[in-house]
């Protein structure tokens, strides 16, 4: 901000400057042009303002060109003229291009702006006079407003034009100067670095003085109908006009008369065009008036006349010609004459604040309205590191509107604003006030310091919490808080709005759209970490975004957060524990409003203890019930005399419930018709809400059969559904039963008893009471609605709706099809689908599991449909529905197990219900293995996805055979899903000492190096490294932010993981070993403890010491070091722990004079040992705390595992783990071990029961779970493995699920996997030229045949040691030859004689077994196959294939990555070419080929390619070689660093001295944006992967146009050490190293 403040200082001043090196604005020539008016009229005050005119012929000579002296005009305004006129008598006519320039003029800058403001001026003005008071340039005031915080982020501009009313006739109009105003701005392309965006990339503000603002509004007309700037002015978000004459003026006829008889000037076009009622004024208004109701319109007018000569005043535009009075227009006045509207004295002048202040309130409105705009800091679009799909995107995020880029992000599919709008259009006015007066309500609005800013206030049902919540939301955002009021009604028909999650989500997303800092870094963090916010937890979320941006944004005025329904809360015990954890810069204040249930009352009195508890009494609200039956009477009653007898009676039965007289009015509504009737209803209604409820049912009973049973349909998925339905979506789904309403909505109020509302389009029941009440105190009654039954009902309906085949693949496509040209409104024909879609399975779980039947139908369904559901469900783009509809057919699974177990043996199914278990584990390895796919291409569920599913996998085996694929996978010999997503090396045999997981990557770290790794979680690629240059003991991250800390013996630093920047330096003085470091608050502090039982906080903006903590006993022996240290979740605590000691907790906070004693966890076998006798206690080895809770986990040397409750001093002991090593999951649920075996195991905490195990032989080093507890990974040698099992979908993933169901899915039936560590890495690989064999170099040397499609091994051809790795293959074209080559440098060559129809063994003979210096860069073989070619960094050498003798060496200096090519005539001479050239040498010498040096570039000219290198050469049609270039130094995998370019190779030089064949590079940009990697040539296409993965081909043309996509890799194949051995073989058959074998793809290019 700093650079930008001085920039925009320098700028300012450079103008100043310029302005004063010509003449000063007060020294204008003047001339009495009329003898109308005497001399001295033109004698003014400095501070009446006079109409000025720059000539550019002017000089800073005190005399003009006629040899009269200059007068001194001094101005404080210029435009619409007074009758004073400045005329220069000079004949030139053109502004001053220096101090007055014309067009556009920056006056400040901001990069990335969030507006541009344009300032105009108007008839004799310029563009910086202007707006200078006095003409003085240091009182030049749009610059100004660079110094408001509010105004700062905005370009500000000037436009000059020439519109002086001195000199020559000219033909110039307003609609001249409009066209001007358009192409200066069209054409504007920035005056610096700064500012390069052009117009229209931000939304546009203009300010227009007099004239300026005909300008302005005839430049809008225009650009609205000429296509070539509509996309300019639909930018234009507001004008503010200062004393424009939208109705002329009646002084513009006098000042053409004036300049008609002036000898040196004329009467000008632009001037009578203002005269009043000019037809030029009434087109222009006529137009404006039906084109700009988008614009934001500020009307400012004059209220003091202008001087016009002496002792002459008038009003030159008056209030009725300024004002446009056009609905929606905003109007006010300024203390100033005509002049004075455009000219402030300085910073305090009113005037000046009165329209900065409009212009700060425009630019806030035009960020909200505009919000795609406001973030022009993601308009580059340019990928950063992080990012999930590092594909360039087609178009840029600030393409997309900030609102729907929020929704995506945070997950938010529902407005805000309708539970809120709902509420308050049943808010009676005038009710809710006796809220206002309670002290406790208004201390909490004011902010008392006294009060903690939380405030709950509970009630009965019915008792209008709701309302008041509503109410009080209302009050704040009248009361100037409405940007900072965030709301929530959790709803008990709307299970997801019951979640934590969508509570912080909702919050966020509030607070996002109304704060633009707060919406900036939450993009921000977006942008560097790609985390979409709706897959997350609430902890997470918490974390994120919550601690780690809106609690550290600071600012005087406070949050009010208002949370409704607490009680329906989904957890609310959470919510407690979260908002008790609030630590912000900025004032929150809380209320929150519910029932006083048992548990909230124990929970507030646990965390919340000083929260202001406030109570609705039935006094409170009596007034308000009386005022509305009052009103609500004397619509039903139509007179007055029966009407107070009836009041009094239903306030006597009220008890304060709004609900009660609710239904009780609508039941005297029907029944008024006489003085009986009114009685009988009165009588009738019960007191109590169940009594009314049970009435309520007795009326829909005693309806005909027909209303009757379509009541008891319409309550039943009323009740039961997931969310609230709409009209549309419950008439499609009663269609089956009930078919032609008249009116739906209608219907079901009148037929359903009052139960049920409508609320806006939505059918929702009364209260969430009755909800309970129908389905569960019914079954006596009348009607009954069972739960189960209701559930199994909406289940059937929802998978009969998507059971037509044909019908939905119809529609799918066409939707599809929509999609692609963005748009999706052919979801809008089909109401019930996404409903259908999304919570069959939900129905499912809960349905009634007794019969056979029903589960039979549900797995019919899937048998048959279920590809077309997850087609239309990726449509839907949510494939969360996937793994949440599969965690509900696990649950419906388990309730059928549970209910069977009661049942006699002869009606078990359980066969059955393992199916739908398969289905269910299935639908999670599709999301896991293709989610991405699938959401970017819904469609090829259908074609791509089932040929990569295992052979028993339950997809495979329903749709398998007779699908739509026309490609096969085969080579793989396990038929089951694989655990392992990827097993990554680190590198040149490195070994990782730690991995850990931060946000949406996992980072691994060498410890020996200092080398951090980071990987991208979704991919498994790795982004970067950078190394902390020495060893490093410890590592760790911080919850809120992208730091990392790492801890080696002489510094401790702190690095940006999204940029691998180091952020902080700590020097250690210290000479021990670290054992911890945690991130303090704000991270603003690091804390750091040693061995020696040191705790030091250190501030990391000055790299002090702020404070120190011994963590060791007085007296104790100075030479047990700690092996092992933890801080707690709150950074109050840390846990100790030594060998042969107990576990020891201290606390660090404690006052330095005051020694509080550690708390210790002493076993119970060791309870009779102490230290002073040398007794040694069981070793603990690890401790770690419990996230939520004051619990530590301690593992012990014996493998005993034990939970420690620290505040209670309780143990308990697990000795059935086996653990050697452990970490808990991130939200304490679930506990990782490893054993001695290197077998995994997870267990459910607290219980502590195995749900899972994998059985690995490999001693494992280190653990780490993901974020959100789904993967976990470990390190085992010198690979790093990450796991995904189904077993990890766990019940808190399930928004709406009942816990307790999905808690015994998960804990019961422990998975055991083998994951087979027995095959041998593959690490070379290739193909013969005949698709009938593939050979493979492997991690033990050996080198093997293997037959194609089977995978089946047919020779083992060589072995070089078992030592060693094989790093180079290959086979000859004839395939008669095969070189091999390891990483120390062997090459074994042998001659082959492949199987024919009379010989089928494998002959195999030597050809030679030789040793270089150094490994193998590149084989070639001669076209001839005499010579092998061995290429090396340093060096390279050609070896005879018949003399079996090395013919030539050549050495030289380390060379950028290129590639060896045969010639493709010249048999003697091969090239070499890299980035920048192509080298000619000759087969057997390797000599230079006489100078044939040749450009690399003949198509393009490239910069500077000195770090270029070619990473990957294809060779198409036998005349193109394609190269994959990289700029070496940046990061691998991203298309900002790659580029293509075609070499034509009939185009190489022929024969020595040759120029005819000069070699032509062509660049093919468009085609570089989407290659990853090239992978080979089929049937004269390139074949490439693109950045999602997908195999594409290319038909080569001079210029890109399109690829074709053919099929994509499944995650689980996305190793980068397999991508790197993909081979391509010339039938277009793919080779993919997976898991010590090879998956064989054929036929995936020719569909």
């Amino acid at each position: 901000m700093e650079i930008f403040r001085k920039h925009r200082e320098k700028l300012s001043r450079n103008r100043s400057e310029g302005g004063q090196s010509r003449d000063s604005d007060d020294e204008q020539t003047e001339s009495v042009v009329s003898s109308a008016f005497p001399a001295d009229a033109f004698q003014k005050r400095a501070s009446e303002p006079t109409v000025s005119y720059y000539a550019s012929s002017l000089s800073p000579e005190p005399y003009n060109t006629h040899g009269q002296l200059r007068r001194n005009t001094s101005s404080a305004g210029s435009e619409l003229p007074g009758l004073s006129l400045q005329i220069d008598r000079s004949s030139s006519a053109s502004t001053s291009s220096v101090g007055n320039p014309l067009g556009l003029t920056l006056v400040h800058a901001y990069p990335n702006p969030i507006c541009d403001l344009v300032f105009v001026h108007g008839l004799g003005g310029t563009s910086r006079g202007t707006w200078s008071w006095n003409r003085d340039p240091e009182n030049f005031w749009p610059p100004w407003l660079g110094d408001d915080s509010d105004l700062s982020r905005t370009r500000i501009f000037t436009f000059g034009y020439n519109a002086a009313f001195a000199g020559s006739y000219t033909s110039l109009s307003i609609l001249d100067f409009a066209k001007d105003l358009l192409f200066r701005m069209k054409t504007y392309t920035g005056e610096n670095e700064q500012d390069n965006a052009q117009f229209g990339e931000h939304p546009i503000i203009f300010v227009a003085h007099s004239m300026g603002g005909l300008v302005v509004k005839k430049a809008y007309i225009i650009g609205k109908s000429d296509p070539q700037y509509t996309d300019l002015v639909a930018r234009i978000s507001s004008i503010v006009f200062l004393a424009t004459p939208h109705k002329g003026s009646a002084y513009a006829q006098t000042l053409n008369s004036i300049l008609k008889v002036s000898p040196i000037n004329s009467a000008k076009a632009y001037v009578a065009e203002l005269e009043k009622n000019s037809s030029s004024l009434q087109d222009i208004n006529e137009q404006f008036r039906h084109i700009c109701a988008e614009l934001e319109l500020v009307s400012f007018y004059e209220t003091l006349k202008t001087s016009i000569g002496a002792g002459i005043k008038r009003m030159i535009v008056e209030k009725d010609a300024a004002l446009l009075e056009y609905p929606g227009e905003t109007s006010s006045s300024l203390i100033a004459d005509h002049h004075g509207m455009a000219k402030f004295k300085n910073h305090t002048d009113t005037n000046y604040a009165n329209v900065r202040n409009v212009l700060k309130w425009l630019a806030k409105k035009t960020v909200r309205k505009d919000a795609g705009e406001l973030l022009s800091p993601f308009r580059d679009a340019t990928i950063r590191v992080g990012k999930t799909n590092p594909e360039p995107p087609q178009s840029t995020p600030s393409d997309v509107p900030v609102k729907k880029r929020l929704m995506d992000i945070l997950g938010i599919s529902d407005s805000v604003e309708d539970d809120l709008e709902f509420l308050l259009d049943r808010t009676m006015e005038g009710s809710c006030h006796w809220l206002l007066q309670r002290q406790a309500f208004q201390d909490w609005v004011a902010e008392s310091p006294n009060t903690t800013g939380l405030l709950w206030l509970t009630g009965n049902p019915g008792s209008g919490k709701s309302i008041i919540a509503s109410f009080v939301v209302a009050l704040l955002k009248k009361r100037a808080f409405a940007g900072r009021c965030h709301y929530h009604f959790f709803l008990q028909g709307h299970q997801s709005k019951r979640t934590l999650s969508y509570l912080l989500r909702s919050i966020a997303f509030q607070a996002a759209l109304s704060q633009d800092n707060f919406c900036l870094r939450l993009l921000d963090l977006h942008e560097n970490t790609g985390m979409l916010f709706g897959q997350q937890k609430a902890t997470v979320i918490w974390e994120k975004i919550f601690e780690g941006v809106l609690f550290r944004l600071p600012s005087q005025d406070p949050f009010f957060w208002v949370f409704d329904g607490l009680d329906e809360a989904e957890s609310p015990t959470e919510l407690i524990k979260l908002l008790s954890k609030v630590r912000s810069a900025t004032r929150i204040n809380i209320f929150l409003v519910s029932r006083a249930t048992k548990d909230l009352l124990k929970d507030m009195n646990s965390y919340l203890p000083t929260t202001v508890h406030e109570v609705i009494s039935a006094d409170d609200v009596i007034d308000d019930i009386r005022g509305y039956v009052r009103t609500s009477i004397q619509k039903i009653l139509p007179s007055d005399h029966a009407q107070e007898a009836v009041i009094q009676d239903i306030l006597a039965k009220a008890s304060g419930s709004f609900l009660w007289v609710k239904l009780a009015l609508d039941r005297i509504r029907d029944n008024w018709y006489t003085q009986d009737d009114i009685r009988a209803a009165l009588t009738e209604i019960p007191e109590g809400m169940e009594p009314l409820y049970e009435r309520m049912i007795d009326v829909i009973a005693s309806q005909p059969p027909k209303p009757r049973a379509m009541a008891t349909r319409i309550l039943t998925w009323v009740a039961c559904s997931f969310r609230p339905l709409e009209i549309a979506e419950l008439k499609v789904a009663l269609e089956p039963e009930f078919k032609d309403f008249v009116n739906l909505g209608h219907t079901a109020e009148e037929i359903c008893g009052q139960f049920v509302i409508i609320k806006k389009s939505t059918v929702t029941l009364i209260h969430q009471t009755a909800s309970q009440f129908l389905l569960r105190k019914t079954s006596s009654l009348p009607i009954t609605i069972t739960e189960s039954e209701g559930h199994k009902h909406i289940a059937t309906a929802c998978i009969d709706y998507l059971s037509d085949n044909t019908k939905w693949r119809r529609i799918f496509s066409t939707v599809q099809a929509y999609q692609q040209i963005k748009s999706s409104s052919v979801f809008g024909d089909y109401p019930f689908l996404t409903y259908a879609l999304s919570f069959w399975a939900y129905h499912v779980s809960l349905a009634s599991v007794d019969s056979d039947e029903f589960l039979s139908n549900v797995l019919g369904f899937l048998e048959e449909n279920c590809l077309l559901w997850i087609n239309g469900v990726a449509l839907f783009q949510s494939l969360r529905i996937l793994t949440q509809a599969a965690q509900h057919l696990k649950t419906y699974v388990k309730r059928r197990a549970h209910a069977n177990a009661k049942r006699p043996p002869t009606s078990f199914t359980l066969a059955r219900d393992g199916e739908l278990r398969q289905w269910a584990n299935d639908l999670i390895r599709l999301v896991g293995r293709f989610g991405n796919n699938i959401a970017e291409s819904p469609s090829s569920i259908h074609k791509h996805v089932v040929p990569f599913c295992p052979k028993d996998s339950i997809i495979s085996s329903s749709f398998g055979y007779g699908g739509r694929s026309t490609f096969s996978v085969t080579g793989m010999s396990s038929n089951n899903w694989d655990d392992c997503l990827a097993r990554l090396n680190m590198g040149e045999g490195q070994a990782a000492s730690k991995v850990f997981c931060k946000d949406t990557f996992f980072i691994t770290l060498i410890g020996v190096t200092g080398t951090l790794i980071v990987w991208h979680a979704e991919t498994c690629e790795e982004i970067r490294r950078f190394t902390h240059e020495e060893y490093v003991s410890y590592v760790t991250s911080s919850k809120t932010s992208n730091f990392v800390a790492t801890a080696g013996f002489k510094t401790t630093r702190v690095w940006d993981i999204t940029t691998g920047e180091e952020v902080y330096r700590l020097p250690k003085e210290r000479h021990h070993h670290t054992r911890a470091v945690a991130f303090g608050p704000n991270d603003e502090e690091l804390l750091v403890a040693y061995d020696d039982c040191i705790v030091q906080c250190f501030d990391l903006a000055t790299a002090k010491e702020k404070w120190q903590f011994l963590a060791k006993e007085p007296g104790s022996q100075d030479f047990n070091c700690a092996r092992y240290m933890s801080f707690s979740p709150d950074l109050t605590q840390i846990a100790v722990v030594f060998r042969g000691r107990p576990v020891v907790v201290w606390n660090i906070h404690q006052e330095p004079s005051t020694y509080v004693a550690p708390k210790r966890c002493v076993l119970t076998e060791d309870s009779m040992r102490s230290v002073a006798s040398g007794d040694a206690w069981n070793c603990p080895e690890v401790a770690l705390w419990q996230p939520g809770t004051d619990h530590l986990v301690i593992f012990y040397e014996d493998t005993k595992i034990v939970e420690w409750n620290i505040v209670d001093d309780e143990q308990t002991q697990y000795s059935h783990t086996n653990a050697r090593g452990m970490t808990l999951s991130p939200d304490g649920s679930l506990l990782l071990t490893s054993d001695v075996n290197g077998t995994l195991s997870i267990w459910m905490v607290p219980e502590y029961r195995l749900t899972y195990q994998l059985r690995y032989e490999e001693l494992v080093t280190d653990l780490a779970f993901s974020p959100d507890g789904t993967r976990f990974y470990d390190i085992r040698g010198t690979f790093c493995n990450v796991w995904e099992t189904d077993a990890l979908i766990r019940p808190n993933d399930l928004d709406q699920e009942d816990i307790s169901s999905a808690y015994e899915t998960l804990t019961s039936e422990p998975i055991i996997a083998n994951d087979d560590n027995t095959r041998v890495t593959i690490t070379a690989l290739a193909s013969d030229s005949s698709n009938r064999f593939f050979c493979c170099g492997k991690e033990d040397g050996t080198v093997t045949i293997y037959s194609i499609p089977d995978g089946q091994k047919v020779r083992k051809l060589t072995s070089h040691s078992s030592s060693v790795s094989i790093i180079r293959l290959a086979w000859s074209a004839s395939e008669k030859y095969l070189a091999s080559s390891d990483d120390s440098g062997r090459i074994i060559t042998k001659r082959l004689e492949l199987p024919t129809p009379g010989k089928e063994k494998w002959a195999v003979f030597p050809v030679f077994d030789i040793r270089v210096e150094e490994a193998v860069e590149q084989f070639l073989y001669s076209t001839k196959e005499e010579y092998l070619l061995v290429a090396g960094q340093t060096s390279t050498c050609v070896m005879s294939m018949k003399s079996k003798k090395e013919l030539c060496l050549i050495r030289h200096a380390l060379q950028k990555e290129g590639v060896w090519i045969n010639h493709p005539t010249d048999l003697t001479v091969v090239i070499r070419i890299d980035s920048g050239q192509e080298h000619h040498y000759y087969w057997k010498t390797l000599e230079v080929k006489s100078d044939f040096l040749s450009s690399s570039i003949g198509a393009v000219t490239l910069t500077d390619n000195s770090h270029d290198s070619v990473q990957r050469t294809v060779i198409a049609r036998s005349q193109w070689l394609i190269l994959e270039i990289l700029t070496m130094g940046h990061i691998r995998g991203g298309s900002q660093n790659r580029h293509i370019e075609l070499l034509d190779l009939h185009k190489l030089p022929q024969q020595t001295g040759s120029t005819a064949g000069t070699p032509k590079r062509q660049r093919v940009d468009e085609l570089g944006r989407h290659v990853r990697r090239l992978i080979g040539s089929f049937q004269d296409r390139v074949v490439f992967m693109d950045h999602h993965f997908w195999l594409c081909t290319w038909e080569i043309e001079p210029t890109y146009s399109k690829h074709k996509r053919h099929f994509f890799l499944p995650k689980d194949w996305l190793s980068p050490s397999a991508l790197a051995l993909i081979v391509l073989n010339n039938a277009g058959t793919l080779l993919c190293p997976r898991n010590g074998e090879v998956a064989i793809v054929r036929s995936g290019l020719k569909n």
